[in-house]
């Protein structure tokens, strides 16, 4: 059961903005973060920003690695009584993830359709919503949308400014 409280929510988005805007002075920047919480005590327990260019895999979302790096840190697959934060709407591969780890709760800060697709061209438009209301077990993963969302469009703003300032490119592919 999500514990957290709006105040709460809002405050973790800011810090996981602040943590993610790092990377902008990375050789790869990126504005997509992640972060999860224990739901009972309020411990961070990882937070990650995405590495698809920086390590060729299709994969490495912020969301996937933050999964990674908290069930290693707990030494379990079960994410049970935690909650995952994103800087923006998980994708349908971050979201199945995030119901295969048995997340309590997702909170995103950007709509992928509407915010990030003006800077990231995203593969797929369904939603998080959409994903766990097909969900088997219960009770189903949570879904906060739009918290902090103007600090997380923000975000994106500044990475396409650094971006085009570096002379960066996505891969032709993309």
């Amino acid at each position: 059961m999500n514990r957290a409280d709006d105040a709460t929510h809002r405050e973790r988005m800011r810090t996981l903005v602040d943590f993610t805007a790092t990377s902008l002075t990375t050789e790869f920047p990126s504005p997509f973060g992640s972060s999860i919480y224990d739901a009972t005590s309020g411990e961070l327990v990882a937070q990650a920003y995405d590495t698809v260019i920086a390590q060729c895999d299709p994969t490495d979302h912020a969301e996937m690695n933050a999964i990674r790096l908290a069930t290693k840190k707990l030494r379990q697959l079960s994410l049970a009584g935690h909650i995952l934060y994103s800087t923006c709407e998980p994708c349908p591969m971050c979201m199945s993830a995030c119901i295969w780890a048995e997340l309590d709760a997702v909170v995103f800060g950007a709509s992928t359709m509407e915010d990030a697709n003006r800077y990231w061209p995203q593969a797929s438009d369904m939603t998080p919503v959409e994903l766990a209301s097909h969900m088997r077990r219960t009770p189903r993963c949570t879904v906060r949308q739009h918290v902090e969302r103007s600090s997380c469009q923000e975000l994106f703003r500044r990475c396409d400014e650094v971006l085009r300032e570096r002379k960066l490119t996505l891969p032709p592919h993309r």
